[in-house]
């Protein structure tokens, strides 16, 4: 996460902020109960920030999200197949199987299956073109979806409202 001050320039609000999600980290903050606590999310936060413990969740979050948009969802998924070396064929197979491959579920990795729907946020994961404001990082919103290509308008960065086409 990346923390950074606003307009207000507020050094001590963002100091408590830091400390606060530290103490969230460390299993300081909330009310514990049976293994599990409870943390009440400042009201001024709560329309910035989805804050999720496990990758697991994160998904389930989307999922969700995207099913309460209107319109019809498109799927695209990603390649699962490996390029292996004649000696190491049979070991790679097992090891990379398409099951194995879309089953990887890590940060900074995009799913397998994505599900997306006309304005549903999107947030690039690369750096694929800083002098026009596509970087890691930058949040876009679905405008239109074809087979192989996604038109996006970017939200942040420099470049707000630019239109942006996908390749898959």
């Amino acid at each position: 996460m990346r923390l950074s001050l606003g307009e207000n320039n507020n050094i001590q609000e963002l100091r408590n902020f830091t400390e606060w999600l530290l103490k969230i980290g460390d299993d300081l903050a909330g009310d514990t109960t049976d293994g599990e606590s409870i943390v009440h999310i400042p009201y001024d936060i709560l329309d910035r920030a989805i804050l999720a413990p496990t990758l697991n969740c994160v998904t389930d979050v989307n999922n969700k999200m995207t099913a309460g948009l209107p319109g019809q969802e498109r799927v695209y998924l990603s390649s699962d197949s490996v390029c292996v070396e004649e000696e190491n064929m049979e070991f790679e197979l097992d090891v990379f199987s398409p099951k194995i491959l879309n089953g990887i579920n890590c940060s900074g990795l995009p799913p397998h299956k994505l599900v997306l729907k006309v304005g549903a946020p999107v947030m690039l994961l690369r750096n694929i073109d800083q002098t026009n404001g596509l970087c890691n990082g930058t949040r876009m919103q679905v405008r239109r979806m074809g087979n192989h290509v996604i038109e996006c308008k970017t939200l942040t960065g420099n470049k707000v409202g630019s239109i942006f086409l996908f390749q898959d």
